[in-house]
C-alpha cells in the first residue's frame, strides 16, 4: 500500500513538472540579437577602434527592448516602438565591448551579443641557429 501511495504522488509530482515547464516554455519568447561587425582588429600604431556597429534584433513577440553595454561612452538606449529592430553606433575602443538586449517592461535580459577587440600580433623576429662567432 504504501508503495502505491509513493509511486501515485510521484507520478502526480511528475505531471505536475511537465505542465509547468511547457507553461514555461510558452511564456518565453526567442529573441536573437546580431552584430556587424562582430571584432576589430587594431594595427600595431592604434590600439583602439573607431567604427560604427550595426545591432539587429529579432523577437518572436512584440516587445519594447532596450540596448545597454559597458562601455564607458554608451548610454542606455531604449527603442521607441516594438517595430524597431536596428540600431547604428559609432563609438571608439581599445577592450571588448558587451552588448545586451533587455525587455522594458520587465527588464528581462532577452539576448547579447559581444564585439571583440584584437590587437594585431607582433611580427616574429627570425633567430639565427648558429651562433655569430662560429666558423663552420
Amino acid at each position: 500500500m504504501l508503495l502505491t501511495t509513493y509511486r501515485l504522488l510521484l507520478a502526480v509530482f511528475v505531471l505536475i513538472s511537465f505542465f509547468n515547464s511547457a507553461l514555461a516554455a510558452d511564456n518565453d519568447s526567442e529573441a536573437s540579437i546580431t552584430l556587424s561587425p562582430q571584432f576589430c582588429i587594431t594595427s600595431a600604431e592604434e590600439q583602439s577602434c573607431d567604427l560604427t556597429v550595426v545591432l539587429n534584433w529579432e523577437i518572436d513577440t512584440p516587445t519594447t527592448v532596450c540596448i545597454m553595454s559597458d562601455h564607458e561612452s554608451l548610454t542606455k538606449w531604449c527603442a521607441d516602438s516594438p517595430t524597431t529592430h536596428s540600431l547604428s553606433l559609432a563609438m571608439l575602443t581599445d577592450k571588448d565591448v558587451q552588448f545586451v538586449m533587455v525587455d522594458k517592461e520587465t527588464h528581462q535580459t532577452l539576448a547579447g551579443v559581444k564585439l571583440k577587440v584584437t590587437p594585431t600580433a607582433e611580427p616574429q623576429v627570425r633567430r639565427r641557429y648558429r651562433n655569430p662567432w662560429s666558423l663552420f
